[in-house]
């Protein structure tokens, strides 16, 4: 039995073949793995926390879905002040930004950690593929998944600084 993923090759948007390596492949794939992140951390969050990372694990699937269809993300520009909102929750309840910190001090603090490094990959992969498509495919790209990317970082900074204070 022979699939065209053991040459290099899957299904990318709009259901065409293309190669594991493509920007799509990278930027799906690495979104992909940010949502494993953020499962890892979720199992260990109680109430409104794991609630807002259960809508940010379906925010993402939204996203990759809106990649594979090639169009833009339909609750894009809610999602962004929504994010606004618990960046500035989040923001309230952190005293000291005035100094570096070595991850590491607890267990849910370690994972929401690992969530911000995933999902500041995930933004570069998604910047990847937004060049691949307006630079050489003369596509517009939804300039709402860039920011959500970007605010979700900041996000899960203060997040994971909450849990050290």
């Amino acid at each position: 039995m022979s699939e065209r993923g053991d040459f290099g090759k899957t299904s990318g948007e709009c259901n065409l073949t293309v190669s594991k390596d493509s920007p799509f492949v990278e930027a799906v794939g690495a979104i992909d793995d940010f949502q494993a992140r953020l499962g890892h951390a979720r199992v260990l969050l109680e109430g409104g926390e794991k609630q807002t990372i259960f809508q940010v694990e379906k925010d993402l699937t939204e996203i990759m879905g809106s990649f594979y269809k090639s169009v833009d993300w339909e609750n894009g520009k809610k999602r962004l002040g929504e994010i606004d909102d618990e960046v500035e929750e989040y923001r309230k309840r952190v005293k000291n930004l005035n100094n570096f910190l070595v991850p590491g001090e607890n267990e849910i603090e370690s994972r929401i950690n690992l969530c911000r490094t995933g999902c500041r990959i995930a933004e570069r992969r998604v910047v990847g593929l937004k060049n691949d498509r307006e630079e050489i495919q003369g596509k517009e790209f939804d300039q709402n998944v860039l920011k959500y990317f970007n605010r979700l970082s900041t996000f899960l900074y203060f997040m994971w600084r909450s849990k050290l204070e």
